[in-house]
């Protein structure tokens, strides 16, 4: 999405120049007496996307590196890492390694490297032993990362404020690994970085390769090249359309196909064998629907995965790994997506889609956006991480979405806006979602009448959700955005708004921020806030809501602070600190 500040005036902001590569450990911060709250199973049972990966924090695992954070001020690399910390491998023989709590077969790496000088990337190895022996080599790259300066931001370093520093690389490796494995990462052979941070690692058991279904026709029967060589885009086209004529399943087979472009889809299932398997990559690669209103109908895209080439954003160009409009009972499921400026943009009006159980990692813009007049759509199961804009948004520019439901996703460090995002429509449900790690203008669940969207109305339901480390502080307003935020910029906001068993923990500001014009018809019941660097609430808006069944625990005194005429009306049992209203915040 916009920034934030979009639709104000906007100020001069000075930049400040960073003579690169000097963003390095000098951008963290020393670890603090802060809490850390962990994201294991035991906090957050039942919240997120069920997971076929087992996640180790590099800062827990075993290493002679050095570990940087705590931090969340905006440009450090600490902020940006899962937790607010990670592992700076600096030196030769600096290691970082972890002990298998369940067998393994693959392993992905969040990681960054730094820039070459001016700007130039950086291609370098990271090794992986498994109980001493080198059993792999991970390429890793500054390639995708190392962003500067204000949005929509540049890769020239001499615009400062650098960001956007980590990446992912993944490998299928040649053997098991049985629960118990020590596993070690290390730089590799050849050219290396001038130092390697290590935020997170991902082991998962990745099952063989999915069968060809019956009746299928294959890619590989129209020309395309399964190892990458030769551009299978018109290959593509050629066997989309066969299948799409002929009813039958078009097979995408284990290999890495090249597409310069996106490929048009309409009424036709392409099924892969698996994304570890069946990779499309290339420069603009995507599978498109067709544009509303006219939307490809009966689409049904499952088990491969889209890696674009993307390595800057520009909001002129789709650039999305799945786009145009697919409505019709269209199905998007088990896909990885990475390197394109957005996992799925959607544009309708369309209606019926179901999207189940992708995962996309290191967008230069938005996870998953749903951009006007769509209606009847579950997005649920899926794993969002490093995108470059909001995890998952409905924007609801000029014609209203409806009949949403975002439910059981996981949306990890979003380097700019908010996990899950809701701008205008009607009738939306956002449940049982996992946020964590937001870091600068915007916050964990965030509702807005903003960008031209049809303002709010019918029923919202926000509810079952958990916010970890949300909210940040805004550098154009130089206040806090709360984990949870409504904004009323373009219009009052007037729906029936319901916070429902809500958990917010460890919030970097304020744990929730109304904020804008009036607001009425917000309804909090079961509101669990455990520690927050500012109060309970803060009333920025002319209002009414009612709250019951609030327990809060470390936050600022007062809980709730009062720069409006908005009405707070408690009911029932409240566990609260200091609920009298303090003015002039």
């Amino acid at each position: 999405m916009i920034p934030l500040w979009a639709g104000r005036t906007r100020r001069l902001i000075a930049v400040l120049l960073i003579v690169p590569p000097l963003w390095n450990v000098a951008f963290s911060k020393q670890p603090s007496a802060a809490t850390v709250v962990a994201l294991d199973p035991s906090v957050t049972a039942g919240v997120g996307a069920a997971l076929e990966f087992v996640e180790y924090e590099a800062e827990n695992g075993a290493t002679n590196g050095h570990i940087v954070g705590p931090d969340r001020t905006f440009t450090t690399l600490a902020s940006e890492a899962s937790g607010r910390r990670a592992v700076l491998l600096e030196g030769h023989g600096d290691f970082v390694e972890f002990t298998l709590s369940a067998a393994a077969n693959a392993v992905t790496v969040r990681y960054a490297v730094p820039d070459g000088r001016e700007g130039k990337p950086v291609d370098a190895r990271l090794a992986v032993y498994a109980q001493g022996y080198r059993i792999a080599e991970l390429a890793v790259t500054s390639r995708y990362c190392c962003y500067y300066g204000r949005y929509p931001f540049t890769k020239h370093p001499a615009d400062g404020k650098g960001h956007h520093f980590f990446d992912h690389a993944r490998i299928l490796l040649h053997k098991v690994l049985p629960a118990g494995t020590v596993v070690r990462l290390m730089s590799g052979p050849g050219k290396q970085a001038a130092w390697y941070a290590i935020d997170l690692v991902d082991f998962e058991m990745v099952p063989a390769p999915l069968r060809r279904p019956s009746r299928s026709l294959s890619v590989v029967d129209f020309g395309a090249d399964p190892n990458g060589e030769l551009d299978s885009r018109q290959a593509f086209s050629k066997a989309i359309a066969a299948a799409s004529t002929s009813g039958r399943p078009l097979w995408v087979p284990p290999g890495n196909f090249r597409l310069d472009g996106h490929v048009q889809v309409d009424r036709v299932e392409i099924a892969g064998a698996g994304p570890w398997y069946s990779t499309l990559h290339g420069e603009g690669v995507g599978l498109y629907g067709h544009d509303a209103p006219n939307a490809s109908q009966a689409v049904d895209i499952h088990d491969l995965a889209i890696i674009g080439e993307v390595n800057e954003r520009d909001d002129h160009k789709p650039l999305a790994g799945i786009g145009g409009a697919l409505g019709g009972g269209s199905r998007i499921r088990n896909l990885f997506i990475q390197h394109v400026k957005v996992g799925i943009w959607l544009d309708g009006p369309f209606d019926g889609l179901v999207i189940r159980h992708i995962r996309v990692l290191d967008t230069t813009a938005d996870g998953l956006n749903l951009h006007r007049g769509i209606s009847n759509v579950i997005v649920e199961e899926s794993f969002f991480r490093n995108n470059g804009d909001d995890g998952i948004a409905s924007w609801a520019e000029k014609l209203a979405n409806h009949d949403l439901i975002i439910r059981h996703n996981t949306v990890v460090a979003p380097i700019l806006a908010n996990g899950v995002a809701i701008y205008g429509g009607h009738d939306i449900a956002v449940s049982d979602n996992l946020i964590s790690d937001t870091l600068t203008e915007g916050g964990g669940l965030h509702l807005g009448n903003r960008f031209r969207a049809v303002p709010l109305s019918g029923k919202i339901s926000l509810k079952g959700n958990m916010v970890v480390r949300g909210g940040s502080f805004d550098p154009h307003w130089h206040i806090g955005v709360g984990a949870v935020w409504l904004y009323a910029l373009d219009a009052p906001i007037k729906a029936q708004i319901d916070l429902q068993t809500t958990t917010l923990l460890d919030s970097s500001q304020e744990a929730v921020l109304l904020i804008g014009k009036r607001i009425d018809g917000l309804v909090v019941d079961g509101l669990r806030v455990d520690r927050a660097g500012g109060s309970l609430i803060e009333l920025r808006a002319d209002g009414n809501a009612t709250l019951s069944r609030v327990e809060a625990a470390g936050v600022l005194d007062p809980a709730v602070r009062t720069c409006g005429a908005f009405l707070l009306e408690w009911k029932g049992s409240n566990n609260m600190l200091n609920t009298s209203s303090a003015h002039g915040c």
